[in-house]
């Protein structure tokens, strides 16, 4: 027992010693200035039950009251010397790669969404899309999605799963179920034109699309991604429940789910239990990326057509995806 309690101690000051302390936190965040404006009553009402509050320099505990102010860390894990939460954020503030609308738990995450969804452009490249197109009309694959790079979330892959749709309402909703479901994550939209043939039996086209040489009709709807990261992997699987239990249609008529579910909502993430493989290839031109999807069996045979009919370069990688989507990669519409 006193072993687990000396490991337990000592862990908990390793962990203190890699993550920043509150005043050079302060630096990285460029709120020093900030910080000197508080007056020792602010500083006091801002730490209340802080237990070093008679002992530290005035200078010291307003920057930890600048921290709190910001909810960037909490009295509890300033007691505790827990600065954790507030290393995680000045990564995310110094790291210019990740794109985020905000977090779940954002009062107006719902505003920022719905406002950059009916901003969107759909992204549009020619090369792209003629070459594309033809290995759709061949046969090679179902179909691709194509998106501008700097919309990229960028989010740490382990804890990421991405999220496909159409309909904003059903996005909105998405957030909302989570938020009362107690799940936070950082979100981004990241608008995508989708490519996919047209079926006689639909009827006339009911989106944007383009008429082939053979005659063959590609459909090419705007849609979108949302990217989730999560706290931890834990959050993420609970996100992934959720989805078949509120977002998957099942029957018809089935009740008790949130707008406009699919029979088969597409999740993709890393690798997780009771989630199927599929090969992803990009093909990139500039600014704008494709992401084809096939069955890991029909990967060799889409590169080779690539390179024997165009000079655009592939890459290709796993990726995970829920059951219902891998079931609509086999042909089921279930």
């Amino acid at each position: 027992m006193k072993n687990k309690i000396l490991f337990s101690f000592i862990l908990l000051n390793l962990t203190a010693l890699a993550a920043l302390d509150p005043s050079t936190a302060i630096e990285k965040l460029k709120l020093k200035e900030l910080s000197k404006t508080y007056p020792k009553e602010k500083v006091q009402n801002s730490l209340k039950g802080y237990k070093n509050i008679k002992s530290e320099s005035l200078e010291s505990l307003s920057d930890k009251a600048v921290l709190i102010d910001l909810n960037i860390t909490t009295v509890d894990l300033l007691n505790k010397k827990d600065y954790s939460t507030i290393s995680n954020y000045v990564d995310d503030f110094l790291d210019m790669n990740e794109n985020s609308l905000g977090n779940i738990s954002d009062k107006n995450i719902l505003e920022r969404v719905s406002k950059k969804w009916s901003a969107t452009v759909a992204p549009k490249d020619t090369l792209l899309l003629n070459n594309l197109n033809i290995a759709l009309a061949n046969g090679l694959m179902t179909g691709y999605n194509l998106k501008n790079i700097n919309e990229y979330a960028n989010f740490k892959k382990e804890l990421t799963a991405s999220y496909g749709h159409n309909d904003i309402t059903h996005a909105l909703q998405l957030i909302s179920l989570l938020k009362s479901e107690g799940l936070d994550a950082k979100i981004q939209l990241e608008p995508k034109t989708s490519a996919f043939l047209h079926n006689p039996n639909w009827g006339s086209p009911n989106y944007d699309h383009t008429i082939l040489e053979d005659g063959k009709i590609v459909l090419t709807p705007t849609e979108y991604d949302l990217k989730f990261e999560f706290k931890n992997v834990n959050d993420k699987i609970k996100f992934t429940k959720i989805i078949d239990r509120y977002a998957k249609k099942d029957s018809k008529d089935q009740e008790g789910l949130i707008y406009k579910s699919w029979w088969q909502p597409f999740v993709q993430t890393d690798k997780i239990e009771g989630y199927n493989m599929l090969i992803s290839h990009l093909v990139k031109n500039g600014n704008f990326e494709a992401n084809v999807l096939t069955l890991p069996k029909n990967s060799e045979a889409f590169i080779k057509a690539m390179k024997k009919e165009s000079t655009l370069e592939v890459t290709a990688q796993e990726i995970w995806v829920n059951p219902a989507f891998y079931r609509f990669m086999e042909g089921n519409y279930k």
